[in-house]
């Protein structure tokens, strides 16, 4: 979140910085793909940074943060995290594949690709070492992944099933590159909601790949524990809001059940 600040508002003064400026930032930060909750989480860190600023400094900045909550709140650029349930369909992804690929190339592609086949954070797939692929075991290192408990040094082998694994051996290993993607996380978004726009697709953001991708490895049989080792989440309760199967495909599942007896 801080970076996010730094990067959006960091050449401001403080002093004179108004609400105006938090709407601008706020605006940006949704065209990258952050939601209400998202942004509010940011300007409440920013609130407790300047806070916390003006005692080191010994000055009295003004609290542009609360100032700026109600028009943010009316323009409705922060919010309540409510459950998202939002998923692509199967059309809206081949739409946005193919246009990456035309547009942005194959990279970019591969990495939407590599989102749903995984239910990996952008930030952990532009973080994939070569280096740290165990090729034997078909698995591979996502450094400091995210926990609520331990924000640094929570490495986790994650194993590459099905599509994730041709994805990643389909990349080309650029001399002087030692990661597997290279990307930036806000570009990434930012071509992603870019494809959705031009293809008008409403409603449809990077993180909802997580979601997607946590969705099908349960429309494929695993089990919770399993699905846990591929996305990081500590136990169900986290793990349940990333999960929205679709009521209709109960009945496929009933009948592969069928067939099977």
């Amino acid at each position: 979140m801080l970076k996010y600040l730094v990067e959006g508002l960091g050449e401001l003064d403080a002093m004179v910085m108004t609400p105006k400026d938090l709407v601008g930032y706020c605006q940006m930060r949704r065209d990258e793909g952050a939601g209400p909750y998202t942004c509010n989480m940011e300007i409440s860190k920013l609130g407790t940074a300047m806070r916390y600023a003006g005692v080191g400094l010994k000055v009295v900045l003004p609290d542009v943060a609360a100032a700026a909550r109600p028009l943010l709140k009316h323009l409705a650029l922060i919010g309540g995290g409510g459950k998202r349930e939002r998923r692509p369909t199967e059309d809206e992804l081949v739409q946005i594949i193919a246009h990456l690929t035309e547009v942005r190339g194959q990279l970019f592609a591969d990495v939407v690709r590599f989102a749903v086949a995984t239910a990996m954070r952008r930030g952990e797939i532009a973080r994939l070492q070569w280096d740290d692929v165990d090729r034997k075991r078909r698995l591979v290192l996502v450094r400091d992944r995210k926990d609520p408990r331990k924000k640094e040094g929570n490495d986790q082998w994650v194993p590459l099933l099905g599509d994730a694994w041709t994805i990643l051996n389909g990349q080309p290993q650029v001399a002087g590159e030692s990661r597997i993607f290279p990307i930036g996380e806000s570009t990434v978004s930012k071509y992603f909601t870019e494809a959705c726009r031009t293809l008008c697709i409403p409603d449809l953001h990077f993180h909802d790949l997580r979601h997607e991708g946590t969705s099908r490895l349960f429309e494929e049989g695993f089990e919770i524990q399993q699905v846990a080792l591929v996305t990081g989440h500590k136990d169900w309760r986290h793990l349940r809001r990333y999960t929205n199967l679709r009521p209709e495909d109960l009945h496929a599942a009933v009948i592969d059940s069928t067939r099977s007896r």
